[in-house]
């Protein structure tokens, strides 16, 4: 009977899951779609059973039934590895009940007074110098905070603060953890340096006694339950990882496990991880340990790439993606003097700028739809290359890019911000996602695989984009033109 392992993702919208064999096959795979409540503007929440257990143990008896159906015994499972959306704040009580729905990661707003509250009570530099993080609304301090102050009953009866995927493991095992890479939402009273919750501010905030055990993301949290094996149809006694972020293990399903490795996520938003050769908190950007002792990263990412498209085609109707890009192949680098400044949304690094908006400059009676596009086109590879500038001022240079993320499936766009950026990008074969790196890291922490670097045996790379050099002087004239743009306008988007 050969090993097999369980990979399951629980996303903002959806969630899915993965068996793969040890060679990296996949053996079965399953989604299923779920609602985001938002009851206040700026509130984002998740019903932690109905969705995030709901889920978990929905995709694991689909799972299982496809692999029954190809006469693999559910006995083949040999580790399992959850990841979430991340950093999620869930109070529950001393049973382990949830007190109220999970408050969402960055997208969820609500805390910013506490953000402030924080910041005067201790100081932003204190709190780096602790962290290597600012304060934002990914922060899980200040959203504790607002439930202490706006909700006395679920404060009284709060015994431990979970993370999304903290629930799930504890469902599953029984064990409070969150890992070492998530641990970093709770500035500032996790130490980045020492690893450990740190109890320094504690008066200013709350007692770390109501945090979770802290383990490596690759540690094995405890083994499936009579209880939780009965509701799943998991084995009594399969090992549970205290798993991670979607995006870690995003990366790790895209092959990232050398120093200088970096995945770039072209959705919505973007989102990159690039793995660096030791801890180095830099302020444009977050630092963080990875997921497995010894391991740092820095990550980053732009507030808007495919909403960008999205927004154009709403606000100008009438064509398809294709037919955009066709116009754009008759305009040329540079856009004719086109330029957009992408911050639609405010802007994340290297800018951390909310007020930042968005712009088009150059507009003549000779543009045309296809210099319009073109510009939409290279304002991401400005923003792209703008965060692997400031990366390198720092000391730190991405050796290559593995994108991923519905925009890559766009050859001009991927060729425009390669030529832009001057990096060259690789497109993984393997496709599926967070589930598939859950699935390897399963396989690395039961010892069925050897080493992180193993996961180029499950992932090839599919296609590689390379900088055209003709193009290198036209984009740093308009680079320019963009870097300038926004520092002398952003006064005004205030």
């Amino acid at each position: 009977m050969k090993p097999c392992f369980l990979g399951i993702d629980i996303g903002t919208g959806s969630a899915k899951g993965t068996v793969v064999g040890l060679d990296g096959t996949v053996l079965a795979e399953a989604s299923v779609s779920h609602a985001l409540s938002s009851p206040e503007p700026g509130w984002f929440e998740q019903d932690a059973d109905a969705i995030w257990w709901h889920d978990t143990v929905h995709l694991a008896r689909k799972l299982l039934e496809q692999l029954s159906g190809k006469g693999v015994p559910a006995s083949a499972l040999q580790g399992m590895c959850v990841s979430t959306t991340a950093p999620c704040v869930l109070p529950i009580d001393k049973s382990g009940k949830p007190l109220r729905p999970g408050i969402m990661y960055g997208i969820d707003t609500r805390a910013s007074r506490q953000i402030a509250q924080i910041e005067e009570a201790i100081g932003k530099e204190r709190i780096f110098a602790m962290t290597g993080q600012h304060l934002s609304s990914q922060s899980c301090c200040p959203k504790i905070m607002w439930i202490e102050q706006h909700e006395k009953e679920v404060w009284a009866k709060t015994d431990t603060i979970l993370t999304s995927s903290g629930y799930i493991v504890f469902r599953l095992t029984g064990r409070k953890t969150v890992d070492t890479y998530d641990a970093i939402g709770y500035a500032p009273l996790f130490n980045i340096r020492q690893k450990k919750w740190d109890t320094t501010y504690e008066a200013q905030l709350f007692s770390t006694r109501l945090l979770p055990e802290i383990l490596w993301t690759t540690e094995i949290a405890g083994t499936v339950s009579k209880h939780a094996s009965q509701e799943t149809g998991l084995p009594e006694g399969l090992p549970v990882l205290t798993g991670t972020a979607d995006a870690a293990a995003e990366a790790m399903s895209c092959g990232v496990s050398a120093v200088g490795d970096m995945m770039m996520m072209y959705g919505s938003s973007n989102f990159f991880i690039m793995l660096t050769s030791a801890l180095k908190p830099i302020p444009q950007f977050w630092a963080s340990n990875y997921l497995v002792p010894g391991t740092t990263v820095l990550t980053g990412g732009m507030a808007t790439v495919g909403s960008l498209f999205t927004w154009f085609n709403q606000t100008f109707p009438g064509r398809t993606f294709r037919e955009w890009e066709a116009l754009a192949a008759d305009s040329r680098p540079g856009a004719n003097g086109v330029t957009i400044l992408p911050y639609f949304a405010g802007e994340r690094t290297p800018l951390f700028d909310p007020h930042a908006k968005g712009v088009f400059f150059g507009m003549q009676l000779t543009t045309s739809p296809g210099d319009m596009f073109q510009a939409l086109q290279e304002a991401i590879g400005f923003g792209v290359r703008h965060n692997l500038e400031v990366l390198g001022k720092a000391g730190e240079r991405a050796n290559r890019i593995i994108a991923i993320g519905g925009v890559t499936s766009s050859d001009m766009t991927m060729q425009i911000i390669t030529d832009i950026a001057g990096c060259p990008q690789q497109i993984p074969s393997q496709r599926l996602g967070a589930c598939y790196g859950d699935a390897f890291l399963a396989a690395y922490a039961t010892g069925a695989i050897d080493s992180m670097e193993q996961i180029h045996d499950w992932v090839k790379i599919e296609k590689e984009y390379v900088p055209n050099p003709a193009h290198a002087e036209a984009y740093a004239q308009s680079y320019g033109t963009y870097r300038e743009l926004y520092e002398t306008t952003k006064h005004l988007m205030k």
